[in-house]
């Protein structure tokens, strides 16, 4: 294989590699879990706030609700330090951990001049850039600075925008245990011939990429041994989770994991399909504390649930609710300030039948970036002061 073969090839193994090092890597992947982990949770399709953070003594709330407000007598009531308000039942699981402050509750987050497109606000809440101007993720421009293929992994499909950058992209991993890279074997047994001579220039930056994400997915493959603690809700967020807490024992070594669970568009028959992805969110982010207790991880990890906006205020025909604009944000942990971080919704004070948004996305964010140990202004392009959560 010649120098310029040797080049292509590589570069074609680094494509299938899902999510390959920037050829100008200088080192090769972490051999231990980093100190403090962020999991991002994006709950696609518009979560709707005052459902899940109820604000059950407000008569109006009832009013504009008559249909698909959450009874009086089934909120879990978050006591004298939640102003009024209480949780969905289904939210249950996580009560603990609001008592043991652990959970941090952050009402009516959004961005100025909001937009209610499902696609043009994700984008924005991705690239933590309401102008739009910029495309590439804020966690793809922290990623960018990193020299580790795996300093961030998805778990799902296809790589969110928000973890895709100039250089690189994150890798996207859909399950542990089906997780593979095949290669045909006369390429295989010419490459590790290769792999092993040191070149110079361009060939030999490939070569250390190739190394380096050799070494990444032989780590991914290794993971298949790991086992769970907790038992997780048999479905795709529940499974996704699980596999964030073996990477994690395993020490994959990413600071950052991601992923998401869609459906959260309720137009119509919000009630039973809301409580139902509630449930999932709550069972599996428990059986995911659980979990990392279990392996004296827990304080290190930071988990943060967003929704691209939240929804109207009063209800629509079909017993659901539009699009609005300022969501609710979860964000909880062992190392975590929990508390409520706003206040009661203003029902009277609304912009087009929606709560306004009282919180940037973007201070939480930088909350997020201060405490796996990373420049918020250099990420973020601004000065978005990091809110006390930590």
């Amino acid at each position: 294989m010649n120098r310029r073969d040797f080049i292509q090839k590589s570069l074609l193994t680094l494509a299938l590699g899902q999510g390959a090092p920037s050829l100008l890597s200088k080192t090769a992947l972490a051999a231990q879990s980093k100190d403090k982990i962020l999991v991002v949770v994006n709950l696609f399709g518009g979560n709707d706030q005052l459902n899940t953070l109820i604000p059950y003594r407000n008569e109006l709330y009832y009013r504009l609700r008559p249909n698909i407000a959450i009874k009086r007598e089934e909120v879990l009531d978050l006591g004298a330090n939640g102003e009024r308000l209480g949780l969905h039942p289904a939210l249950r699981p996580l009560m603990q951990m609001w008592n043991n402050g652990e959970l941090a509750v952050i009402p009516q987050v959004g961005y100025p001049n909001p937009n209610r497109s499902h696609f043009i606000s994700t984008s924005i809440w991705h690239t933590a850039d309401p102008s739009r101007r910029l495309e590439t993720g804020w966690l793809g421009r922290w990623g960018d600075l990193q020299d580790d293929p795996f300093c961030d992994t998805f778990l799902g499909g296809a790589t969110p925008q928000a973890q895709t950058g100039e250089r690189r992209s994150a890798p996207a991993i859909s399950s542990i245990d089906t997780f593979s890279i095949r290669l045909p074997r006369p390429f295989e047994e010419a490459f590790e011939r290769e792999a092993q001579r040191v070149r110079s220039g361009t060939a030999e930056e490939v070569r250390r990429a190739m190394l380096s994400l050799r070494g990444a997915l032989d780590r991914v493959g290794q993971l298949r041994q790991v086992r769970n603690q907790a038992q997780y809700p048999d479905n795709a967020f529940g499974r996704s989770m699980a596999d964030i807490a073996r990477m994690i024992a395993g020490g994959l070594g990413s600071s950052v994991y991601y992923t998401t669970l869609g459906g959260w568009d309720t137009h119509a028959g919000q009630p039973p399909r809301q409580a139902e992805l509630l449930g999932y969110v709550a069972q599996a982010l428990a059986a995911f504390r659980a979990d990392l207790r279990a392996i004296g991880r827990d304080k290190d990890v930071m988990v943060m649930v967003f929704s691209e906006f939240g929804r109207q205020v009063a209800e629509n025909a079909s017993f659901g609710t539009d699009h609005g604009e300022g969501g609710l944000m979860l964000v909880l942990g062992g190392g975590i300030r929990g508390g409520l971080y706003g206040s009661e919704p203003n029902l009277e004070d609304l912009e087009l039948n929606a709560l306004k948004y009282q919180t940037d996305f973007r201070n939480v964010y930088a909350t997020a970036l201060q405490w796996i140990a990373a420049n918020p202004q250099q990420v973020l392009g601004g000065d978005f002061q990091p809110l006390r959560l930590i």
